[in-house]
């Protein structure tokens, strides 16, 4: 079956989780991606190898070829610019200036190929005032104000959502530019800010800022800011919450009258329907303690599975709040693919996540486990630039490559 990527080559110079997502995406739809790292190996690789938890390297690189080239000698940097001629995408993450100082910026190299595609990743942009600060998926998150919606800013997120959905635009981004460049001709480069990409997910922030005229208005109506109308974690709102039931919780969410009303006929409260704290949206906000201790009486004597069953019975949204393993486990997502399997050559079979991308025509695929460090450079030097057994053997010796 076509692989509608098959045809796209793709250098990828980035390291832990940001880059490797993007070039991620793009492997499973058959671009041919070649994962480029140091002798020492790129420092996601390294942390893995101290911890003993390589295997998860096989999480982010299915589908890629490794190879090692050392950027900071001459010979490895021609060796990289002669690659460059030969591919379409170049994608890095690395501490801004980094390869400026070796010309290997997109303004050298697109004058080499002027088709390149060159996207790169940072924490707050390739201009403005924080261009120049390094950053990671934490720094992100907090400096867009996630970690402050999510009501987590005394501690770490638990989710590495600055570095996996940038990686994610940076791949929506190539796509773009490459439909372009069928128009035009010529490649561009792709600046993709973390920072950027949190701050455009963090839909109370900017929807405050948008109705900043009419904020008292609304906290007059509501009795609380919109900052805080499905956060507020002292007060949270009964149609959009979580309820401790006999042997966890279970989410629920019941925004529509009907939901609402539904959800107080199978707690054996039909009788709140009619009352005056309830039988508003409005109401409902500003009873929102009245209402959740209601429902929590009726949660309480019921295990989650009970509870789910009675709610979506009734077609009322609800589900159970997984820890890892039930949600590594979990049915729906058997069915939908999402648990693959590669077999590494050093570590057997590995579970990985599957492809959550799913064209009717054209669907992607997984092959193969991250690659070992430097495992296919002799192949990609042989078969892309017709590098002879000799020359290899020189550029080995050199410390070129390993």
């Amino acid at each position: 079956m076509m692989q509608i990527l098959e045809n796209i080559r793709v250098l990828d110079l980035s390291q832990f989780l940001s880059g490797p997502r993007a070039s991620q995406l793009m492997a499973f739809f058959g671009a041919e991606v070649i994962k480029i790292e140091p002798p020492a190996g790129d420092s996601m690789r390294l942390l893995l190898k101290v911890s003993g938890s390589e295997r998860s390297m096989s999480c982010l690189h299915q589908n890629k070829k490794g190879i090692i080239i050392d950027l900071k000698k001459k010979e490895g940097a021609d060796l990289f610019v002669q690659l460059v001629e030969r591919s379409d995408v170049i994608i890095e993450n690395l501490k801004p200036g980094t390869l400026d100082t070796i010309g290997l910026n997109y303004e050298n190299l697109k004058q080499r190929n002027p088709r390149i595609i060159y996207a790169k990743i940072s924490g707050f942009g390739n201009d403005g005032p924080l261009a120049d600060r390094t950053a990671f998926d934490i720094i992100s998150q907090a400096t867009a104000g996630i970690m402050y919606a999510n009501g987590t800013v005394d501690r770490p997120p638990g989710v590495f959502f600055g570095d996996l959905t940038s990686g994610a635009y940076c791949a929506y981004g190539i796509m773009l530019a490459l439909m372009a460049r069928e128009k035009t001709g010529k490649g561009q480069f792709i600046d993709i800010s973390m920072q950027d990409v949190m701050y455009f997910h963090n839909f109370w922030c900017f929807t405050e800022k948008a109705n900043g005229p009419v904020k008292d208005n609304i906290k007059q109506l509501f009795g609380r800011e919109m900052k805080k109308f499905l956060s507020d974690h002292e007060h949270p709102m009964p149609f959009w919450s979580t309820y401790k039931c006999s042997d966890g919780y279970v989410c629920v969410v019941a925004l529509t009258d009907n939901q609402w009303n539904s959800l107080l006929e199978t707690i054996g409260r039909p009788d709140l329907i009619q009352d005056a704290r309830f039988s508003h949206f409005v109401n409902r906000v500003k009873n929102a303690d009245d209402a959740r201790a209601v429902i929590n009486r009726w949660m309480e004597q019921y295990s989650c599975e009970e509870v789910v069953a009675k709610l979506t019975g009734r077609r009322i949204p609800c589900g159970k709040v997984v820890d890892y393993d039930e949600v590594n486990k979990d049915d729906n997502l058997d069915s939908r693919g999402m648990f693959a399997k590669v077999n590494h050559q050093r570590f057997g079979d590995i579970d990985v996540p599957g492809n959550p991308v799913n064209l009717s025509d054209t669907p992607g695929f997984i092959s193969s486990p991250s690659p070992d460090l430097g495992e296919h450079t002799e192949e990609v030097l042989e078969k892309i630039l017709g590098a002879s057994p000799e020359a290899i053997r020189k550029l080995k010796k050199g410390g070129v490559i390993a």
